[in-house]
C-alpha cells in the first residue's frame, strides 16, 4: 500500500477494480467538448497571418491576444468555478461554460480591432475555463486510480484533435469562406451542443477512493480563497504535488511560444500559408494524438511496475523528444530533421497531459480537485502560456529592432531552452512519489 499524505486518497493500483457505469460513454462526450473547446481557442492562431493582417497588429499584440488577454479570464475565472465544480451539478456548470464561449467565438468574427477582438477573447477565456476542471474532477468520479492516466490522456486527445483541426479549417476553409465566417460557424456548433451536456447525470464523488474523513471534511468547508489554502496544504505535505505543477508551469512556456509558430514557418521558413496550415494542422492531429495516447497509457503501465510514478515516466519520454525539438529551429525547412523536430514537439506538447493531470487527481482530495485543477490550469496558462505566448511576440519586436534578420527563430529558440525545467521538476517530483511508494 503507498503512503499518501492525509489529504489526498489512496493510490494504489487495483486491476480489480473497474469504471463507473456509462463512464466511457461520458468520456466520449467530454473529450468532443474538449476537442470544440481547442478549435475555438487555436483559431486565432492558426488564421494569424490573416487577422494579425486585417487588424494590422504587431507580434507584441498579437502576442497579447493569444497569450495574457486570453489566459488571464480563462485562468482566473478558472479558480472560481473550480470551487463551483466542487460542490455544484458539473455538468450544467459545463454546459454554462459552453455557450458562453460559443457565442464570444461567434462574436470574434466580426472583431474589427485589436480592442475589439481583445473583448471577446477575454470572455471567451470565461466561457472555457468551465470545462476542465469540472470534466478531470468527473472523470477521476467515473474511473478508478489505476485508469486515471488513461482517461485524462483520451480527454487531451482534445488538444492535438482540436488545435490540429484548428490549422486545418484555416487552411482548407480559410480561402474559400474566410477567417470571419469560420468564427461564425464554429460558434453556432458548439451553441447547438449545449443541452447535450446539460442533461448528463452527476457521478457521485469520491466513489473510487479511501478517503481520511477529516481531511474531507476540511475540503468542503469554505469558499475559492479558503479552498486555494487548502490546496496550498496539501502541496506543502506533498512535495510530489507541488513538483507537478511546477513542471507543468515550464511545459507550458513552449506552447505558448507556438502561437506564433505559423508566422515563423510562412515569414522566416518560407511556406505558403494555405499550405503549411494545413500540413502542420494534419501533423499535429496525427502526433499530438500518439503523444496523448502514450502518456496517458504508457504512464499507467508505468506507475504499475516501476518506482517515481508517472512523473518519472514523463521525465524520462521528454529527455527523449527534447533535443529533436530544439534543433527544430537550426535546420532547413526541406531537411527531414525540421519535420522529425516538428512532430517531436507535438509528441512532447500532448504526452504530459494524462500524467500530470492524473497525479494531481490522486494527490487532492475528491472534494478538493476541482479546485486543484484550476489552480494547476492558473499557474499553466497565466504564468506558462502566457507569458510563453507574450516573451516569444516581445523578443521578436526587439530582435527585429536590433536587425536580426529572423527574430521569431530566435525568441522562439529562447522559450524552447527555458522549457528545460520541464524535466528536472518532473525528475525531482518522481523523488518525492517515490519516497510515497515506501
Amino acid at each position: 500500500m503507498k503512503k499518501t499524505t492525509s489529504f489526498a486518497a489512496s493510490t494504489t493500483p487495483n486491476d480489480s477494480i473497474k469504471p463507473a457505469k456509462h463512464a466511457r460513454l461520458v468520456l466520449f462526450l467530454l473529450v468532443v467538448l474538449n476537442i470544440i473547446n481547442m478549435v475555438d481557442r487555436q483559431l486565432i492562431s492558426s488564421f494569424g497571418p490573416a487577422i494579425t493582417r486585417d487588424l494590422q497588429l504587431s507580434d507584441t499584440q498579437f502576442g497579447l491576444l493569444t497569450g495574457p488577454m486570453f489566459v488571464t479570464f480563462y485562468a482566473v475565472m478558472g479558480l472560481f468555478v473550480g470551487r463551483l465544480a466542487d460542490v455544484i451539478h458539473r455538468p450544467r456548470l459545463i454546459a454554462a461554460g459552453v455557450l458562453v464561449w460559443s457565442a464570444l467565438t461567434a462574436f470574434s468574427g466580426s472583431a474589427r480591432s485589436f480592442v475589439q477582438m481583445g473583448i471577446a477573447r477575454l470572455f471567451v477565456g470565461v466561457g472555457e475555463a468551465c470545462l476542465s476542471p469540472a470534466a478531470l474532477s468527473m472523470l477521476s468520479d467515473l474511473f478508478p486510480s489505476n485508469r486515471r492516466g488513461t482517461a485524462a490522456g483520451l480527454y487531451y486527445l482534445g488538444v492535438p484533435l482540436g488545435a490540429g483541426a484548428s490549422f486545418i479549417v484555416a487552411g482548407v476553409f480559410g480561402p474559400q469562406i474566410g477567417w470571419r465566417n469560420c468564427f461564425y460557424v464554429l460558434g453556432a456548433i458548439g451553441i447547438v451542443l449545449t443541452p447535450l451536456i446539460f442533461f448528463l447525470s452527476d457521478p457521485k464523488r469520491g466513489q473510487f477512493d479511501q478517503h481520511d474523513g477529516a481531511a474531507e471534511q476540511r475540503a468542503t468547508s469554505g469558499g475559492v480563497f479558503a479552498s486555494m489554502g487548502q490546496v496550498y496544504a496539501v502541496a506543502k505535505e506533498s512535495p510530489a504535488l507541488a513538483w507537478a505543477m511546477i513542471g507543468a508551469i515550464f511545459m507550458h512556456l513552449p506552447i505558448g511560444g507556438a502561437q506564433h509558430i505559423i508566422n515563423w514557418l510562412t515569414r522566416e521558413r518560407g511556406f505558403d500559408v494555405a499550405e503549411i496550415t494545413t500540413l502542420y494542422g494534419g501533423l499535429f492531429i496525427l502526433f499530438g494524438t500518439l503523444g496523448s495516447l502514450i502518456g496517458g497509457w504508457a504512464s499507467d503501465w508505468y506507475l504499475s511496475r516501476f518506482k517515481g510514478g508517472r512523473l518519472r515516466f514523463l521525465a524520462i519520454f521528454l529527455l527523449a523528444v527534447t533535443p529533436l525539438m530544439i534543433s527544430y529551429r537550426f535546420v532547413a525547412p526541406d531537411s527531414p530533421l525540421f519535420y522529425i523536430g516538428m512532430c517531436a514537439g507535438f509528441l512532447s506538447y500532448t504526452a504530459f497531459y494524462g500524467p500530470v493531470f492524473s497525479t494531481v487527481q490522486d494527490l487532492s482530495p475528491a472534494k478538493l480537485r476541482g479546485i486543484s485543477t484550476a489552480i494547476l490550469l492558473l499557474m499553466c496558462n497565466l504564468i506558462g502560456l502566457g507569458l510563453g505566448a507574450l516573451i516569444a511576440g516581445v523578443l521578436s519586436d526587439t530582435f527585429d529592432a536590433y536587425g536580426v534578420s529572423t527574430p521569431l527563430s530566435y525568441s522562439l529558440l529562447t522559450i524552447d531552452v527555458l522549457s528545460v525545467g520541464t524535466v528536472v521538476s518532473f525528475i525531482i517530483g518522481s523523488i518525492y512519489w517515490e519516497r510515497l511508494q515506501k
